[in-house]
């Protein structure tokens, strides 16, 4: 993001804007990364949040200590509040010569296990807690949301989302994360200089 028509140099923020209501104007396929600009619309606006995209590992912490992710959060929020939610985001995409939504079932798995996030820290080489106070599992609309709404919400404490044309609606609310750590929290948000590398977005949305 940041490259406007021409290649001309545009902030990313509004470059973000023109590329999502291109998608919209034209009823372009909601792709993974078309639902990950009208998600970081939405919580921009609404919760005036730190956004941060595809997260691996921080940057050096002090003495070569990394916050580690696996697997990758897809989205990751910080609000003003200091609530830090995590997103697990799927789309349509190609298929031979159509164009698919995901199945149902797609992403619970990931966003399960971002639960048990971030997988190592300053604080231990392993799991010692999470940071996320709730996640979430994004869907675009006409995926079979309604089976698995009727999932996440008996068999997990996973909120979903359902991203269409009109912006984003919470079809789960989620439930407070388990293994959520006040400790590890605290040192995460101390430590969101080492997490610049992911607010430079990068889109495909066209796929």
């Amino acid at each position: 993001m940041g490259r406007g028509a021409f290649g001309r140099p545009v902030p990313p923020a509004q470059h973000a804007a023109e590329v999502l209501d291109r998608i919209i104007d034209k009823g372009l396929p909601l792709t993974e990364d078309a639902v990950f600009l009208a998600l970081h619309r939405i919580l921009s606006r609404k919760n005036h949040s730190r956004i941060f995209q595809s997260v691996k590992s921080s940057s050096d912490t002090g003495g070569y200590r990394y916050f580690r992710f696996s697997p990758d959060v897809d989205l990751l929020e910080v609000r003003r509040s200091n609530e830090v939610i995590g997103y697990e985001l799927k789309g349509y995409r190609k298929a031979g010569r159509e164009i698919k939504p995901p199945a149902f079932y797609e992403g619970i798995g990931q966003a399960l296990a971002l639960l048990n996030n971030p997988v190592s820290s300053p604080l231990s080489p392993s799991f010692a807690g999470s940071v996320f106070d709730y996640c979430y599992l994004v869907h675009p609309a006409g995926s079979e949301v309604e089976n698995l709404a009727q999932l996440l919400r008996q068999c997990s404490p996973i909120g979903l989302i359902v991203a269409d044309y009109r912006g984003t609606r919470e079809i789960v609310k989620p439930k407070p994360n388990p293994l959520l750590s006040q400790e590890m929290k605290s040192c995460f948000l101390a430590n969101l200089h080492t997490l610049s590398a992911y607010t430079q977005f990068k889109v495909n949305p066209i796929q």
